[in-house]
């Protein structure tokens, strides 16, 4: 791999690092608002300064955000490089709708409808939106690029 490469790989990386910790600090900041009735500022406080296991907790709720976010990416390009078709819905002979598009709103379906702890809700039904966003971007690169 030559260097411009690389760094646009860890720009990439650190991007979605962000996106996964924003999603993660939204959804703690939120859920511990509502808990104790507080200000979203000293909600935020409460996560880094409280105590240790809030704050392991949080790191590893944006870990597995990351790790998830991760393998999501892994798979939806495998599908594509497998088969450019392969990773596309196909009805009547024309392409519909990626894979990638179709899986998150799928989950996202299912997340609205069972019912479990509201910061994990929370947290999941922001990540998947986050993954159904990237799919609907790697769409409009692949088109813009046939074109």
């Amino acid at each position: 791999m030559d260097k411009i490469k690389k760094d646009f790989i860890v720009i990439y990386l650190a991007r979605n690092l962000l996106a996964t910790f924003a999603i993660t600090v939204f959804s703690f900041v939120y859920d511990i608002t509502n808990y104790y009735n507080m200000l979203p500022l000293r909600a935020f406080i409460k996560i880094f300064a409280d105590n240790f296991y809030t704050t392991a907790y949080f790191l590893l709720l944006w870990i597995l955000n990351y790790l998830l976010f991760e393998i999501y990416k892994i798979v939806m390009d495998a599908l594509k490089d497998r088969n450019k078709n392969h990773g596309k819905l196909v009805i009547k002979g024309k392409e519909m709708i990626a894979y990638g598009s179709i899986i998150p709103i799928v989950i996202l379906v299912i997340l609205l409808i069972i019912d479990f702890n509201q910061l994990f809700k929370l947290n999941f039904i922001l990540l998947v939106i986050f993954m159904l966003l990237r799919s609907i971007k790697e769409e409009f690169k692949q088109r813009k690029n046939r074109l």
